[in-house]
């Protein structure tokens, strides 16, 4: 019996114990819930006034000259400040580092701060970022972009500078290399058209059209089309405008028209519907074979007078007049353009209702490398095809500038300038090949409203 006793009081010792344990590691963890949950709210906290802090030290033209030495901002720079553990602390966080942005002008900028909190051996951390103008299409790098068309600028009856043979800008870059566009075409209105919708979780939100900038430009795809001007950048010893060569990029948003625009051109008993240049830089225009290989472009080809699907293009000519090409079918969604009576007859006008369907991107880079020619397309920020060819060979030089909207030439009797049908913008060119990577941030930094004001933490 005094055995059994003993064993008695040991089992319940044991088990008394046990639970005593985890009754303690309960009480222990409360505590580190409760910290954790206190610098959350704190480093949020901390973050919110370190970040707009910062914003108001950007925008200041002492801090300005203080890491720019009075200079102007030029290309792309970034400074950060980083700060040892405890030399910037506010209560329980530490300011690890500001980090400053500029993008060819002091009125573009991003803030990016790095906040750590610590208690008694917890630590978070949290990272807040803040825009104003920046464009994204910079992605970070050093070297400008060549050319950028984001059809900001209200244009009213275009169509006078034509008819009275006047050279105009409407049109500017935004690149630092000014080169501007003129538009060609007839238009009673404002072939740029600002508009917004009120989202319906929010009737404060407003939506931009145009990838989320306050205009876009509508093409009617009978006259209206875009040139480049032929210039070279400001101080460059190059002898071509566009510098088609061993790299670059070509990319733009656009919708483009479902049905297409009947014209009176007829081929084989239908009417064709013209589609649909984007972007065209010309190769040769001396020579009627180079007419129909440019040294780079992105078209949509219609293959039939019925259905909405066709054929997007996407390719670029080596200077040994070699073409790569990829091809890819492409079926049109948007409604941009309607149909109405006009007098005596039918006239096209903006459909109010486009909004509904989304922007498409389209890009192309070419980049030579591994003694390889490579040129690869995307649609939505998204590779849809890349053409391969031996030989490192740069692209078709070119000394035209850069076309929108249609080609440069009638690629056939049928065809004509394959004017396009549905509206454009944030167009241009970069003197580098974007990585897939690269590509996808364009797309989704445009669409993601990034050329305004935005928070993100």
């Amino acid at each position: 019996m005094g055995r059994a006793s003993l064993m008695f009081v040991i089992l319940m010792t044991t088990i008394f114990a046990s639970i005593l344990v985890r009754v303690q590691n309960s009480i222990g963890g409360v505590p580190d819930v409760l910290i954790r949950n206190q610098l959350n709210k704190e480093v949020e906290n901390i973050s919110d006034f370190v970040l707009r802090a910062a914003v108001r030290n950007a925008n200041s033209k002492d801090f300005l000259d203080s890491i720019l030495s009075g200079a102007a901002v030029v290309g792309e720079i970034t400074h950060v400040q980083s700060f040892a553990p405890g030399e910037r602390k506010i209560g329980n966080c530490d300011i690890l580092s500001l980090e400053y942005s500029y993008a060819h002008t002091e009125d573009h900028y991003k803030v990016k701060t790095h906040i750590r909190g610590s208690m008694q051996g917890i630590e978070v951390f949290r990272d807040a970022e803040m825009a104003f103008s920046f464009p994204m299409v910079t992605l970070g790098k050093v070297a400008p972009n060549v050319v950028y068309l984001e059809f900001e600028r209200l244009l009213l009856f275009p169509w006078l500078y034509d008819l009275f043979g006047l050279s105009n800008r409407l049109l500017p870059d935004s690149s630092p290399n000014e080169y501007g566009g003129q538009f060609h075409g007839f238009s009673f209105i404002s072939p740029t058209a600002p508009y917004y919708s009120v989202d319906e979780m929010d009737e404060d939100l407003e939506t931009w059209g145009g990838a989320y900038s306050k205009r876009y430009l509508k093409f009617n795809g009978y006259n209206n089309w875009i040139e480049v001007e032929n210039k070279l950048p400001v101080d460059s010893e190059d002898d071509e405008p566009l510098d088609t060569d061993t790299e670059f990029s070509l990319m733009c948003f656009a919708k483009i028209d479902k049905s297409g625009r009947a014209t009176s051109v007829e081929s084989s008993g239908d009417k064709r519907k013209q589609q649909g240049t984007l972007l065209w830089i010309p190769s040769d225009a001396t020579d009627a074979s180079m007419q129909s290989k440019p040294s780079a472009a992105i078209y949509f080809e219609t293959t039939s007078t019925s259905s909405p699907t066709g054929k997007m293009h996407f390719v670029v000519t080596r200077e040994d007049n070699d073409s790569l090409m990829v091809s890819i079918n492409y079926t049109r969604t948007a409604e941009v353009w309607k149909k109405v009576s006009f007098i005596v007859t039918l006239a096209y006008v903006i459909n109010p209702n486009h909004p509904q369907y989304p922007w498409g991107s389209y890009g192309l880079t070419y980049e030579t490398k591994n003694e390889q020619s490579i040129l690869t397309a995307y649609i939505n920020g998204v590779k849809v095809g890349q053409r391969i060819k031996d030989g490192a060979v740069r692209a078709h030089k070119s000394k035209y500038g850069m076309i929108l909207g249609r080609t440069p030439y009638t690629v056939s009797e049928n065809v004509k300038n394959r004017h396009f049908f549905g509206i454009m913008d944030q167009a241009g060119m970069d003197d580098r090949a974007f990585t897939p990577t690269e590509m996808l941030l364009w797309h989704q930094g445009v669409m993601k409203s990034t050329l305004v004001q935005y928070i993100r933490d």
